[in-house]
């Protein structure tokens, strides 16, 4: 379990699905997920990717990130058990699965840049000022 901040708005405790295995498993055969946790997807390269909501009980909704760790596309309110290939539109080398609600709830959008990861003081960190506590609440900015 890691921590994602998407730019200055939201932090997630993530799983990680960094093997084949994990990414094909993905949140399949869950009943729930809870507020403020989601699966974070590595594809290890860039390029266009497809998931689907087989065996997936739960509405979610996906964040699609390019390579650079900027959000390029995003699907919301996915069906559950749907067969539907939902693809990322452009190349990308991971996605986020969400909660349903949680891109309009936190302001998900294009151009987003996401962290990963609890260093705290390291280079891609320094303009992220937000409480430790604040899991899936609004970031502090100031």
């Amino acid at each position: 379990m890691r921590t994602l901040i998407v730019e200055n708005k939201a932090l997630f405790n993530v799983e990680l699905a960094n093997e084949r295995s994990t990414r094909e498993q993905g949140l399949m055969f869950r009943e729930s997920l809870a507020e403020c946790h989601g699966m974070w997807f590595d594809f290890v390269d860039t390029k266009l990717v497809s998931m689907w909501m087989k065996n997936t009980a739960m509405s979610l909704d996906i964040v699609f990130v390019n390579e650079a760790l900027v959000v390029e596309h995003v699907i919301e309110s996915t069906v559950p058990y749907s067969l539907a290939l939902l693809r990322s539109e452009v190349p990308v080398r991971y996605a986020l699965e969400l909660i349903s609600g949680s891109i309009n709830l936190y302001n998900i959008n294009i151009g987003d840049r996401v962290i990963l990861g609890k260093e705290r003081g390291n280079d891609r960190d320094n303009d992220y000022k937000y409480s430790e506590g604040a899991i899936c609440a609004q970031l502090k900015t100031n």
